[in-house]
């Protein structure tokens, strides 16, 4: 005697099989675009980091803050675009003395797009900031 099944429905899992490959591809893309969004931000904000410095050498070799103000941004804004970051808006803020043995200080803050990376859970954009310090040169000193 062969057992009979319960219910009248039927005990095949047809079609089962392309869903469960539809469902992984787009847990696969989630965790790359997360990735991708992560490594991102991660990345820019050490690029920003490093503009800061290289904005505040620049700012620290200057007699004025005026000539100091435009060679850090000239000197972030370069140090950003040689590493490959589009910032869609790049502030840069210079302070300190500028006296012999002071300090010159300055912060860059970028505004980095990531629409393409916006189905992670990413906003579209995100700002990041860093931060530098130089002292100026006791001999020849500021002004």
């Amino acid at each position: 005697m062969t057992p009979q099944p319960m219910t009248d429905q039927p005990t095949t899992d047809r079609g089962s099989a392309g869903v469960e490959a539809a469902i992984a591809v787009v847990a696969l893309l989630s965790v790359g675009f997360f990735i991708i969004g992560a490594l991102r931000v991660v990345g820019t904000g050490g690029d920003v980091d490093a503009a800061a410095h290289s904005a505040a050498r620049a700012a620290a070799a200057e007699y004025d803050s005026d000539a100091a103000s435009a060679a850090a941004n000239s000197a972030a804004a370069s140090v950003l675009a040689d590493r490959g970051v589009a910032c869609q808006s790049l502030n840069v803020s210079v302070g300190g003395d500028f006296v012999a043995g002071g300090l010159v200080i300055v912060d860059v803050s970028c505004t980095v797009a990531l629409g393409d990376v916006v189905l992670a859970g990413f906003p579209g954009s995100r700002t990041v900031h860093g931060h530098g310090v130089e002292q100026i040169d006791i001999v020849r000193g500021g002004t």
